[in-house]
């Protein structure tokens, strides 16, 4: 059997992302809005799954109880790790758009707290 060798030659691109200054504004501000929503979650949620009681003084009440604290404990480690991810984004694209402006990077959090951009007010320019 004879089988002719060929060649193919592949190219390798990378890829690359343009963004202007409105458009990095706002995709912090998404970030940081995920941001609050997991502190809503880990504030108004997270307590009462992981102090769940059982309804009787049995063994399978009070191990029920266990087992759903044990996932309301995941859940919470979930979302701490959501937050963390998502303030992380945030604080690149800060760094980002600071160096796109020639400025020296600013912390977002501490940004999002003087009120310049938070999840009910857009961000002031040059943030």
């Amino acid at each position: 059997m004879y089988v002719e060798s060929s060649s193919t030659q592949a190219s390798i691109t990378t890829g690359s992302f343009n963004f202007d200054q409105p458009t990095m504004e706002g995709l912090i501000e998404k970030w940081l809005q995920l941001v609050d929503s997991y502190d809503q979650s880990l504030t108004n949620n997270a307590p009462r799954m992981t102090a769940v009681q059982g309804p009787g003084l049995d063994y399978a009440s009070q191990s029920h109880a266990e087992a759903a604290n044990k996932s309301g404990e995941a859940y919470k480690t979930y979302l701490n790790e959501c937050r963390q991810y998502s303030l992380d984004q945030a604080q690149l694209f800060q760094n980002a758009l600071d160096d796109y402006l020639g400025m020296e990077h600013r912390n977002v959090l501490e940004l999002d707290r003087a009120g310049n951009g938070t999840a009910d007010t857009p961000p002031n320019d040059g943030i």
